[in-house]
């Protein structure tokens, strides 16, 4: 009778358990081998690289839309987006050591401090309105967007008033005027 675990009397043996570190088992996943590493200094075979595909022409080429552009369009962002930092609005007014205000992915409403519901950024300053306006923002790339929804005293984009009702670009470093509180843009 043959050992315990062994293979039964007059049946086959069983193949030898391949080792963790054996080369013939990763054979079929691995890189060929270079020449130095290739046995009996035979060459390894030339590996052709692949013909390079051919580049699409522009967008102005093809008659269809740039979405280059609208890429992070402000105005676009979904109600339901994730609530994603996208910049800050910092100020100096009042504070020396300055007040900053998290711009978040979507509408961020601008007013007057317990003058209105549903406040996202809410100053504390007499010459904002209790709904000033709107900044609209996206992530991913950082953009955003200021709209005056009417404001008694105004919105000032580098020191020009801004018309009701007509978003405009904002960049990285713009000043922003609410009435009289003014805020420095930083987008992330």
């Amino acid at each position: 009778m043959g050992a315990p675990g062994g293979p039964p009397p007059g049946g086959p043996a069983p193949a030898p358990a391949q080792r963790w570190n054996d080369p013939s088992a990763f054979a079929a996943t691995a890189p060929p081998p270079t020449t130095d590493e290739h046995e009996g200094g035979q060459a390894a075979a030339v590996v052709e690289p692949p013909a390079p595909r051919p580049s699409s022409p522009p967008a102005q080429e093809r008659d269809e839309p740039a979405t280059e552009i609208d890429a992070g369009d402000p105005l676009k962002v979904a109600p339901d987006a994730p609530r994603v930092l996208a910049g800050f609005l910092v100020s100096y007014e009042g504070d020396e050591l300055g007040t900053f205000y998290p711009l978040y992915q979507g509408k961020n409403v601008v007013g007057r401090k317990d003058a209105a519901e549903g406040l996202d950024i809410a100053l504390d300053h007499p010459t904002t309105s209790s709904r000033h306006g709107v900044v609209h923002a996206s992530a991913r790339p950082g953009r955003a967007k200021i709209d005056d929804t009417g404001s008694t005293n105004g919105t000032f984009l580098n020191d020009e008033k801004i018309p009701h009702n007509s978003p405009h670009e904002l960049a990285d470093g713009d000043e922003l005027r609410f009435g009289g509180y003014a805020v420095t843009v930083k987008l992330v």
